[in-house]
Parts: structure tokens; sequence; C-alpha cells
């Protein structure tokens, strides 16, 4: 199959060659034709995985014109670059399916990334890929569960079989509205554990606050037209877990690096990768305000992050509101 991965950062790049592994003629779409060129000519990525020699079948374009004959794009851009993106595949034409790896928001509205596409490129069949993937890890070849959710049952089933391996298991899903905000907000909480960490807190205030961020997640998403039942699964609880937990989450270092003094500014400049969350929070909140939804520990993370609001205060203000049943 042709597979066209639009986005040369660290999990488009990890996609592209899992991609290309599973037999599926791939063309990773950079926005910089020099980071293109540069594959093309060391067959390595000269910044992201520099360990991994690139397959035969894996080749590197500097423009979109290279996803025109592609039956799948996959999506692996930093959420604020979706809408433009989408305004240049549809300028280049085709009529492959999308499949977001966005975990994220439009920031001003709140709209997913399906709304997105629904509005750019519409009749395109659409999927979102989501679960608990460190680009690393699927570079490395370490098995990896994920899933993907399309209103489409055929479509789902197209790219389970095409990225699926004896390394990558793929399940289906249709629950759109549930995985695409499960794998958004999960970002807030993981900033929430860092700052934790950061301030040198232990696991039972890492337990409780992974425990409540899901809690949350789960009313935003049932609010939303998601199922409850997407959030016990990879979707939910598996990337939370290691969103939050893990030392390769730019989330969770954000979150360090301001619970151990720096201030957001300085945090979000030390991490050199798009940190979702920190847009999230903003997205997440307009949604929870028009469903009438509560969301503390998000309003928290917001708060620090744009309010000035201290880490221990806003921690001692989660702690001490009005009691109530679980």
């Amino acid at each position: 199959m042709r597979v066209a991965v639009v986005g040369a950062g660290s999990w488009g790049t990890a996609l592209a060659i899992h991609s290309a592994r599973s037999g599926n003629e791939t063309v990773l779409c950079a926005r910089d034709g020099r980071v293109a060129a540069a594959i093309e000519r060391e067959r390595r990525h000269p910044t992201r995985h520099r360990s991994a020699v690139f397959p035969a079948g894996l080749r590197a374009a500097g423009d979109l014109e290279a996803a025109r004959d592609a039956r799948l794009i996959l999506l692996a851009v930093p959420s604020p670059a979706v809408p433009s993106v989408l305004e240049r595949l549809a300028e280049a034409g085709g009529r492959a399916a999308v499949v977001s790896a966005v975990k994220g928001f439009e920031t001003e509205t709140g709209r997913r990334v399906s709304e997105l596409v629904e509005e750019r490129l519409p009749g395109r069949p659409f999927a979102v890929l989501s679960g608990p993937t460190f680009a690393d890890g699927v570079v490395r070849g370490d098995p990896t569960a994920a899933v993907v959710a399309s209103a489409d049952s055929a479509c789902a089933s197209e790219i389970q079989r095409a990225l699926s391996s004896e390394l990558f298991r793929l399940y289906g899903s249709d629950d759109v509205p549930g995985v695409e905000l499960a794998g958004g907000v999960k970002n807030v909480v993981a900033i929430a554990a860092g700052i934790v960490a950061g301030l040198g807190l232990g696991p039972n205030t890492t337990a409780a606050l992974m425990t409540r961020g899901l809690a949350e997640i789960t009313r935003l998403v049932l609010a939303r037209g998601g199922r409850a039942k997407t959030l016990a699964g990879l979707a939910g609880v598996g990337d939370l877990m290691l969103t939050c937990t893990g030392p390769q989450s730019r989330n969770r270092r954000v979150g360090e690096r301001i619970g151990r003094g720096d201030t957001p500014e300085q945090a979000l400049a030390a991490v050199t990768e798009t940190a979702e969350g920190a847009r999230a929070c903003l997205a997440a909140a307009r949604m929870a305000e028009a469903s009438a939804v509560e969301m503390p520990i998000n309003d928290a993370v917001r708060r620090v992050l744009y309010e000035s609001l201290s880490p221990r205060a806003a921690i001692r203000e989660l702690m001490t509101r009005d009691l109530r049943s679980e």
C-alpha cells in the first residue's frame, strides 16, 4: 500500500519507519526540504532517531505533492499546524484516507482533528490512531499496541491490516471522539504528573492525580459523545499511564521543570518538540465550560501555565475542594 506520513518529527519519523518495515511503499513528507534531502542522502534523519537506518521502502520529500497518490495519509504534525497542512493537502488533491496521529486540538475553538478534516477535506475517510506509543519504542521494535478509530469500519480494518505487524498491534474502534479527546487531554494530566515529580512528591500523589485525571477525561468524553469503554482501553488508561510516568514524555518533562522552579516559558522552551498539553488545557477548558463539565486538574494546570498560580498553591486548592463521593 502507498502511505504518506506528513510530519518528520520524532513521531512522524517513527510511523514512517514502521510503515515501511510493514511492507508499505512509504514517503515521509518533511516541512523542511533540507531534512528530506538529508534523509535521502544519508538514509537517516539528521536529528531524530539517529541510530535508525531507514528501510529501503521509505523515501522522503520536502512537499505534500508526494502524498497525492497515497492511499493512506498519516498526519503527525503539531496541532497548530493541522489547518495549514489540510489546506495544502486539499490543493494537492487525491482521495486518500486521512489518519490522525495528532494528540491535540484547535486551541481557539477546541475542535478535534476529525472536525477540521471534515471541514477542509469533506468526504475523505478519516481515522485516528492513538495509544501508549512512545516513538523511540516503535523505532526500536518494542512490541506496541494502539487503537485506530473510524466511523467507517472498512477504513479502520484497512488501516489495521496495513500497519499491524508482529511488533505493532492495532485494535479497531468506532469511537472517534472518545479516542481523540482521551489522547489530547491526557497530556494535560502528564504536565501535572511532571509537576508533582519536580516538587519531589511521591507515588501516593501521582496515583491520586492519575486516577482523578482519568475521571476528568471520562466526564469530558461522555459529555462530548464518546464512550466510557474507550477510557478503560489503550487510548484511555493505557496512554495516560505511559505519558504520566514515562521519562520520554515531553509533557511530563515540561511539568518536572516547572516543579523544580522553571517558569512555564522556560520549561516549554527547554523541550525541543511540542508539548501538546500546554495548548490542550486551554481547549479542554473551553469544551468543559460548553458542556458544563468540571475539570479541576485541567484548570489548575491552565492557571499554573497562564495565570502565574504556583504549583504548591494549585495542589493545595485541589486538596481542599469541597468533599464529595467518588
